[in-house]
């Protein structure tokens, strides 16, 4: 009764009204999205605690990328507890919470976690926060795994881009049997004097920023983007559209190669004055035989590849370069040179209007040019002289490899021959 009481006291005055289909209703999917300042993760949070506190439940905390448990929402929860005046209920732990009950939050990042993932059973409730950067193979991984008798999913995002995975799967496509909720600063009652005036300054200074920070839209080009003009040229000339591949004109390939993150090549054909981009590939958690495979699976007839500087770094437990590994796999690189990032953006935006992009192969590569830019200062109100390193850096990376290595003298290059 206790906790009834708690719950119903949490609907009726702290729970933004918005939020009341997530405590009323019963659904396999609770989706919450939108900006800043909208009170979604606190909301989350609390209700979850309301959970495990009512019943013994078992709760996964997860994200894409947790390198420790505090990049985690257990201070979330644990804050959470606290205020709600839980302490003696809950054992907040280093690196999970437990319950009275047998309850227990356990925090775990999907990409670097995948086979521990497979085996979880028992699972009544996965957060999933920051759902922006998670991937559809992830999801695919995870969901199957949420499988006991009246388990749920619930995920809380501020979106990046339309033709994210999280974006398409929960918002665009809802599955049966879910409740979808947009909140942003205007559905919390409880949204501080301090945010709004950030939330007006970026309003007056960066209205397209803003509808992305503060309103909670996808991310289009806004000024802090490098490539906004370059992009929207492109456009206006009509050079984003179906460009064929020359079946007798060899194809270069440009990578930015992760190593427990994205790995992005582009596709190139050199055509008269024309530089015909063909293809984008990216995908994470996959090695090097992955791209291999890859590669010799489409039509194309290979020229030169090209990878970033560090792909001669000898790993630790190896002690080979991926550079080495790729060669004994047939796949020959070129080493772009390591130069200033901001003097490669140049380089991008020198090479720009020679550049003819395939529309749809080519999409989700455009949508990083379009999106990489430079990081916000909130507190001073300004841009910062450094890119964000957020789901665009990969394939924005690779093209200014692209553009580096495209103006190397030919001569002073060594004669790389691979067998892809």
């Amino acid at each position: 009764m206790l906790a009834l009481r708690i719950y119903l006291a949490l609907i009726e005055t702290e729970l933004p009204a918005i939020f009341h289909p997530f405590a009323t209703q019963k659904h396999r999917y609770r989706i919450a999205h939108g900006g800043r300042g909208s009170g979604k993760s606190w909301a989350i949070a609390q209700l979850l605690i309301i959970s495990a506190y009512s019943k013994e439940t078992r709760i996964l905390c997860a994200r894409e990328i947790q390198r420790s448990v505090a990049d985690s929402v257990l201070q979330l929860l644990s804050d959470t507890i606290d205020r709600l005046g839980m302490t003696s209920f809950f054992e907040i732990q280093k690196t999970q919470i437990i319950g009275k009950n047998g309850s227990r939050f356990i925090f775990e990042g999907l990409r670097s976690n995948v086979n521990k993932i497979k085996s979880m059973e028992g699972i009544d409730i996965v957060w999933v926060e920051e759902a922006e950067a998670v991937t559809k193979s992830s999801w695919e991984t995870l969901i199957p795994t949420i499988r006991k008798e009246g388990s749920e999913v619930w995920v809380s995002f501020n979106p990046m881009r339309q033709h994210d995975d999280t974006y398409q799967r929960f918002v665009i496509s809802p599955p049966p049997d879910s409740v979808v909720v947009k909140a942003n600063w205007d559905s919390n009652p409880w949204f501080p004097k301090e945010l709004d005036k950030e939330r007006l300054h970026l309003q007056a200074t960066d209205p397209d920023l803003y509808q992305h920070v503060w309103e909670g839209e996808c991310m289009t080009a806004h000024k802090g983007a490098y490539y906004a003009e370059q992009m929207r040229q492109a456009k206006a000339e009509g050079r984003i559209t179906n460009v064929p591949w020359e079946q007798a004109v060899p194809v270069q390939t440009w990578w930015d190669l992760g190593v427990a993150d994205s790995t992005s090549i582009w596709f190139t054909q050199s055509v008269g004055k024309e530089i015909r981009v063909i293809d984008y590939e990216e995908h994470s958690g996959e090695g090097l035989a992955f791209y291999v495979k890859l590669l010799r699976e489409k039509p194309y007839i290979y020229d030169e590849h090209w990878g970033p500087h560090d792909i001669r770094v000898r790993e630790l437990g190896t002690g080979r370069s991926r550079l080495e590994q790729a060669g004994d796999m047939g796949l020959h690189f070129n080493v772009v040179k390591n130069i200033p990032i901001m003097d490669g953006v140049q380089a991008v935006r020198s090479l720009f209007n020679r550049c003819w992009f395939d529309e749809q192969k080519c999409k989700l590569g455009l949508d990083c040019l379009s999106t990489y830019h430079k990081e916000y200062d909130e507190i001073n109100q300004v841009y910062k002289s450094r890119p964000v390193h957020d789901f665009s850096s990969h394939g924005a990376d690779a093209f200014r490899y692209f553009a580096v290595g495209w103006n190397e003298p030919q001569s002073t290059l060594p004669q790389v021959v691979s067998s892809i």
